[in-house]
């Protein structure tokens, strides 16, 4: 306890610097973006997978090493349709264990195009779920996004601008623990003087609860602070 008080009177008494704040917001941006891409990609790799085995099928290439594999894996459950469901499944709507639907997807895992609903629901525009991923709307307990998110733990750092530098559109968060360009909760992170919380990490405010929150994780932002050597 000692510590932790230590610490917030450190920070509290500290110079603090806006202009680093905002740059080191926009650098866990980006490391939260290739995050976001590459966990897209891990998840999809077996029906990217199945793709290119229908053309070099279709091409009359000679996939028998690959089959093997995709069965050793337990991936021959894959069931493809425009209305799918399986153990493993993708179509237009698609509902499974593992399920990517081109439009609507509901599973344990979920991946939609459009809209998703699962225990963990990846939406390309709209995401519901215990762990909900979408580069637009998203609810969950653990909810990831860009745009709009809404849950216990809520984080949307917005959108990048096209052709312009570190600038964002959107990213409104709501949550018990939020983050984004505009946040709004209990324990918030804010880019955008505009976010409001309870305790609050921001241009506009540096609550010491808040502040001792935030940086225990992202220790960069310590260097917004002006500390003591």
């Amino acid at each position: 306890m000692l510590k932790k008080q230590t610490t917030t009177e450190v920070f509290s008494d500290a110079p603090f610097d806006a202009d680093i704040f905002r740059r080191t917001f926009n650098g866990y941006v980006r490391k939260y973006e290739t995050f976001l891409i590459i966990l897209l990609l891990v998840v999809s790799s077996p029906f990217i997978a199945y793709g290119i085995a229908w053309y070099l099928e279709q091409a009359k290439v000679d996939i028998t090493g690959f089959l093997n594999v995709w069965h050793a894996l337990g991936l021959s459950h894959l069931s493809y349709e425009l209305i799918s469901s399986g153990i493993i499944s993708f179509g237009y709507f698609s509902c499974g264990i593992i399920s990517i639907g081109m439009s609507g997807s509901c599973g344990v895992i979920s991946i939609g195009c459009w809209g998703s609903c699962g225990i963990i629901s990846i939406g390309m525009w709209g995401s519901c779920g215990v762990i909900s991923i979408s580069p637009g709307a998203s609810a969950g307990i653990i909810s990831l996004g860009s745009t709009y998110t809404c849950g216990l733990i809520a984080i949307a750092p917005g959108m990048k601008k096209p052709f312009v530098a570190d600038e964002y559109l959107h990213g409104k968060a709501l949550g018990v623990i939020a983050s984004g360009r505009q946040a709004r909760g209990v324990y918030v992170l804010s880019y955008d003087e505009k976010g409001e919380g309870t305790y609050q990490f921001s241009p506009k405010r540096q609550d010491p609860e808040a502040v001792a929150l935030f940086t225990q994780r992202l220790r960069k932002f310590k260097n917004a602070f002006a500390l003591p050597s």
